[in-house]
C-alpha cells in the first residue's frame, strides 16, 4: 500500500510540475506581448506628439528586440512610413525655402555680373567692373564663373621678371589662403615673354574666395608664389576685392540653388511614394524597411 501512495504522490507532483511549467510559460509570453505593445505604443506617441525621428528610433529598436511577434512587427512596418512622411515633409520645406533664397540672391547678383565668350573655349562670368581685355598684360587675379557655376581665379604676373610663380595667396589680416601650387605644363600654367598666367582649378580657388568673401570690407593682398621661393605681391583695392566676394557668392549661390533643386524633386517623389505605402497599406519587405532611412 505504501508503494502505491508513493507513486500516486509522485505523479500528482509531476502533473503539479507540468501544470507550474506550463502556466510559467504562458505568463513569460504574456508579458513579452505586454511589452512590444508598450514598445509600439510609445513610437506612436512620438509620432503623434510631432517627433518622427524618435518614432523611427523606437521602431527599428522594437523591430530588433520583438522580431519574433509577427503581430506587432506589422504594425511598425505601417507606421515607419507614416514617420517617414512627417521627415520628408519638413525636409521639403526647408529645401524649398533654400531654393528661394538663393533665388533671391542671384536675382540681386545677377545684374552685377557679365557674360565673356571666348572662341573656341568655355565661356565665364565675372563681375562686370572686373572685366579687363587687357588683363594678361598687367599683374592681377581675376575671379571668374564658369559655365557650370564654379567659382574659379585666374592670375597674371606682368612683367614677370622670371618669378615663374606657381600659386597664389590671398591675406586677409592675420589670415591666408592659398591655391594648389600648378607646375608650369603650357597649359594651365603657361607664359609667353615676360608673362605669365595660370587657371586654377575650382577646387583650388575655393579657400581664397571663401575667405575675401567672409571678411568684407578687410584689406587683401595678394602673394604670386615662386616655385624658388620668390614672391610677389599686390593690394587690392574696394573693386577688386568686392569682384571676388561677389564672383564666389554667385557661384555659392548657383550650385545651391542647383542643390537644392534637385533635393526637392528627389524629396517631392520620396513623399509621393510614401503616400503611396500608406493609401494601399501594403507591408514593405523588412529589408526595405531598414534601408529606407531618414537620410535617403
Amino acid at each position: 500500500m505504501y508503494n502505491v501512495y508513493r507513486y500516486i504522490g509522485t505523479a500528482l507532483l509531476a502533473t503539479a510540475l507540468t501544470s507550474v511549467s506550463v502556466s510559467s510559460c504562458k505568463s513569460a509570453t504574456d508579458n513579452r506581448d505586454a511589452e512590444a505593445q508598450i514598445a509600439f505604443d510609445r513610437a506612436q506617441n512620438a509620432l503623434n506628439d510631432g517627433k518622427p525621428e524618435e518614432c523611427i528610433e523606437l521602431l527599428d529598436s522594437l523591430d530588433k528586440k520583438f522580431a519574433d511577434k509577427a503581430d506587432i512587427i506589422k504594425e511598425s512596418i505601417k507606421l515607419r512610413p507614416k514617420a517617414l512622411m512627417q521627415i520628408t515633409v519638413a525636409d521639403i520645406a526647408a529645401a524649398d525655402s533654400s531654393v528661394n533664397f538663393n533665388k533671391a540672391l542671384l536675382d540681386s547678383l545677377k545684374p552685377l555680373m557679365t557674360q565673356v565668350n571666348v572662341p573656341g573655349t568655355e565661356g565665364y562670368m565675372l563681375k562686370l567692373s572686373m572685366f579687363d581685355p587687357e588683363f594678361m598684360n598687367k599683374t592681377g587675379v581675376s575671379p571668374r564663373v564658369s559655365e557650370n557655376g564654379e567659382f574659379y581665379i585666374v592670375s597674371s604676373v606682368n612683367p614677370a621678371g622670371g618669378l615663374q610663380h606657381w600659386s597664389v595667396s590671398a591675406v586677409v589680416g592675420d589670415m591666408i589662403a592659398t591655391t594648389d601650387t600648378v607646375p608650369y605644363d603650357g597649359t594651365l600654367n603657361f607664359r609667353t615673354n615676360n608673362s605669365e598666367v595660370i587657371t586654377f582649378t575650382p577646387n583650388a580657388s575655393r579657400g581664397i574666395g571663401e575667405l575675401v568673401a567672409a571678411n568684407s570690407g578687410m584689406p587683401v593682398k595678394i602673394l604670386f608664389n615662386g616655385q624658388n621661393g620668390r614672391t610677389h605681391s599686390i593690394s587690392l583695392n574696394g573693386g577688386q576685392i568686392d569682384g571676388i566676394a561677389t564672383a564666389y557668392r554667385y557661384a555659392e549661390a548657383v550650385n545651391s540653388m542647383r542643390n537644392a533643386t534637385i533635393e526637392l524633386q528627389r524629396l517631392n517623389a520620396r513623399l509621393e511614394k510614401l503616400q503611396q505605402q500608406v493609401d494601399s497599406d501594403i507591408s514593405a519587405p523588412r529589408v526595405q524597411i531598414y534601408t529606407d532611412s531618414i537620410n535617403e
